[in-house]
């Protein structure tokens, strides 16, 4: 939560927020190690896109064939 103060020196006259807050070690410990493996799972995705472009290609539609056209019955 973010909260914006009019006398930031004095944040305790606020609802009890601490003077000097800081993000307890526990918090550090699980979020460093995600964060790491977030970033190499989507550079693993979109690295996979790139190979599986190379590889394949686009997707073509054939041009020889042309569309079928539909009659109207009036």
């Amino acid at each position: 939560m973010i909260y914006v103060l009019h006398d930031a020196s004095n944040p305790e006259a606020y609802g009890g927020l601490p003077r000097n807050p800081t993000i307890p070690w526990t918090v550090r410990a699980w979020k460093m190690p995600l964060k790491w493996l977030g970033n190499l799972a989507i550079i693993g995705g979109l690295a996979g896109v790139f190979i599986h472009y190379l590889r394949f290609g686009p997707k073509d539609e054939p041009k020889d064939e042309a569309p079928a056209k539909q009659e109207v019955k009036s």
